[in-house]
């Protein structure tokens, strides 16, 4: 009678070592995913409103005596006032996943409304710093809304004041609703929505304010 010898498996199925090895590679392999997923994902981009590259006009150097227009930093609500980039469905505020700001968005306003004051009022030194003379005209802007919505309907509402520094004048105060359309597909298309509402409102600002 022949007898086969039959070799054992060297791992079972069924033996302590491969089901401690099974176990050992899910780790592994679920980070390999993770780490891929990552590496896919666009990165993300910083936006500003365009200030930076707004010079004032003329390049004549100011006197000594020239005076000093202020811009306060412009009061948001405190859902808008962070670096998120956001579209407005109903109650609900999406945030963009790979667009933010370059700054908290108040600043970006106060750095572009600004720039443009400085354009139009060339006389004036117009800073947001705060400088050692007390200066002969403070801005002060609130904004209670800045929305855009899925349908690329953008809104704005702003209250201002323009305080002289001479106690003898009158504060001059004012108001204004701003509305523009444009695309909000792409983080791009919403911060150029955006700088048209601040444009807008530079602009009633400008025109409601009496030059020197």
């Amino acid at each position: 009678m022949s007898r086969t010898t039959r070799l054992p498996p060297i791992f079972p199925e069924n033996t302590p070592v491969t089901r401690l090895m099974t176990r050992s590679a899910a780790p592994f392999a679920l980070l390999t995913l993770a780490l891929l997923s990552g590496c896919a994902a666009p990165p993300v981009q910083f936006y500003t409103l365009g200030a930076p590259a707004i010079s004032q006009t003329g390049n004549t150097a100011l006197p000594a005596t020239a005076p000093v227009l202020n811009v306060a930093r412009v009061a948001l609500p405190d859902y808008l006032d962070n670096q998120d980039i956001m579209t407005r469905h109903g109650d609900q505020l999406d945030r963009s996943p790979n667009g933010r700001w370059g700054s908290r968005l108040s600043q970006g306003v106060t750095d572009l409304l600004a720039a443009r004051l400085g354009q139009d009022w060339p006389h004036y030194i117009v800073t947001t710093q705060p400088l050692a003379e007390t200066p002969a005209l403070r801005l002060a802007v609130n904004i209670n809304r800045l929305d855009l919505d899925s349908s690329g309907q953008g809104a704005l509402q702003a209250d201002w004041a323009l305080v002289p520094s001479d106690t003898h004048r009158a504060i001059l105060r004012n108001r204004g609703s701003f509305t523009a359309q444009g695309s909000v597909t792409t983080d791009a298309g919403k911060v150029a929505l955006t700088r048209e509402l601040v444009e807008q409102l530079a602009s009633r600002i400008d025109s409601t304010i009496p030059h020197p």
